[in-house]
């Protein structure tokens, strides 16, 4: 989404929901939602520093055919610097002074 690329430009950090996986695309689309490796993308287009997914569907919780590992795994074949949100999660930002 052009919007979201916008909107990040140059982020240090972009919190992205990931509600699907790649194999549930048209899903994602229907439903205004995004993949893991759409997630990825926007932060690539988008410049960021780093990406954090959120918003998994129930159905990739650990212990599902497809989990929150394998999420991780699409995102960084497009975007490396991508985490998992997960509770009490908390990342440094540097302050940058202008």
């Amino acid at each position: 989404c052009r919007s979201a690329v916008e909107l990040a430009r140059d982020a240090d950090l972009l919190i992205h929901e990931a509600t699907f996986a790649e194999t549930d695309e048209p899903l994602a689309v229907r439903s205004t939602h995004s993949t893991a490796r759409m997630a990825a993308r926007v932060a690539s287009e988008a410049g960021v520093r780093a990406l954090v997914l959120t918003h998994f569907s129930p159905r990739y919780f650990p212990g599902n055919e497809t989990g929150p590992e394998d999420l991780l795994r699409e995102a960084r074949s497009v975007f490396p610097a991508t985490e998992l949100a997960h509770d009490f999660l908390s990342i440094d930002v540097e302050r940058h002074v202008e």
